[in-house]
Parts: structure tokens; sequence; C-alpha cells
């Protein structure tokens, strides 16, 4: 990554942190704007990038980090904080099918993290499909823990009930699937293995 890139991302990591702390202001002056869980995700996530290539000793390019801070945005940003999942039809939905593509990308960096680059092309799809469901299953965890203890609704507990939770998994499953489909699809005229 160029100098200009690193500090294009350290740019945006900084923005993120800023739009969090005014989503604080702004719930600490209207008590009915209670979007916690956005804020505190918005303080957190923007540094998941430098934990996953710490924790997995690898480097994750610019293009894969710059979509991942567009997703956040999408998904934070634009979703929790000023409620386009309440306003937009099938907003929510998209945003996990995006979300299951996306996190396939550490399973990926896991599988070179393990060595296990050699094993069946099958058990490589498994792992990395099964990593991206955990990891929206752990987000569901997420949203049930700021509905039970922030006094939010993001899983529209009133309204939908477990459906949201359901089609939110499936539609993370979907995204994961199709995502999975295609880093391991091979290519004709591929010499060298993709980065990502």
């Amino acid at each position: 990554m160029t100098k200009l890139n690193r500090a294009l991302i350290f740019a945006i990591r900084a923005c993120f942190i800023a739009m969090a702390l005014l989503f604080l202001i702004w719930i600490l002056i209207d008590p009915e704007y209670n979007k916690w869980g956005g804020v505190l995700a918005g303080i957190g996530l923007p540094f998941l990038p430098p934990l996953i290539e710490k924790v997995f000793k690898s480097k994750i390019s610019f293009r894969i980090q710059l979509m991942f801070y567009m997703f956040l945005f999408v998904a934070l940003d634009l979703g929790i904080c000023l409620d386009l999942y309440k306003t937009v039809p099938f907003f929510d939905k998209i945003v996990h099918f995006g979300s299951g593509m996306l996190s396939i990308v550490v399973g990926y960096y896991a599988i070179s993290y393990f060595k296990a680059t050699k094993t069946p092309k099958v058990f490589r799809a498994l792992f990395i499909l099964f990593t991206s469901i955990t990891i929206a299953v752990a987000w569901e965890f997420f949203e049930f823990s700021c509905d039970k203890f922030l006094g939010q609704n993001m899983q529209q507990l009133v309204s939908v009930g477990v459906d949201d939770t359901m089609f939110d998994l499936l539609s993370a499953t979907l995204g994961a699937s199709f995502g999975v489909v295609l880093l391991m699809v091979p290519k004709q005229a591929a010499k060298k293995p993709k980065k990502i």
C-alpha cells in the first residue's frame, strides 16, 4: 500500500470516529434519538482491518479496505444512525447480503494464516462460508444486546420479531455463498493466485 493510500485510510478512519462522536452528541441532546448500537459500532469497527492484519499477520489490500469502509458508511451511518433501514424497502436485506460477501475476506485470510491453502477446495470454500456465517451470527448477537441492554429496537422485535433476524442471517449466508463461489471458481487465464 502506498503512503497516499495509507494516509487516505487513516483519514477515512478518523472521519468514522468523528461521525460516531457527532451521533453521540445527538444522543445526548435528544433522548428520543437512541442509536447507541450505531455509535458503538462506528467507534469500534473502523479498527477491524488493522486488527485482522495483526491477528492473521497479513496485509489487507487498499481496495478491500476501501470496500469495507464504504460498506460501514452505508450500514452504520446511513442505515442505523439515519434510519434508512426503516425508510428504504429491503435496505436491511441488501446490506446483510453485502456483509456476507465482504466477510468472506476474514475466512480467506484465516486460510492463509493457518497455511491451509493446499487443503481441498471444498474444505476451503466451506471454511470461508462458515466463517462468514459466524460473523453474521455475531452481528445478530450485537443487535440483540443493544436491544436488551440499551433499549434499542435494532432487531425490530416489536413489529417482525424473529423473522428479521432469520432473514438477516439468510441474506448474509446468500451473500457469503455468492462470494465464495466467485472466489473459488477457477479463472481460465489466471497464471498466479489473485490477490484480494
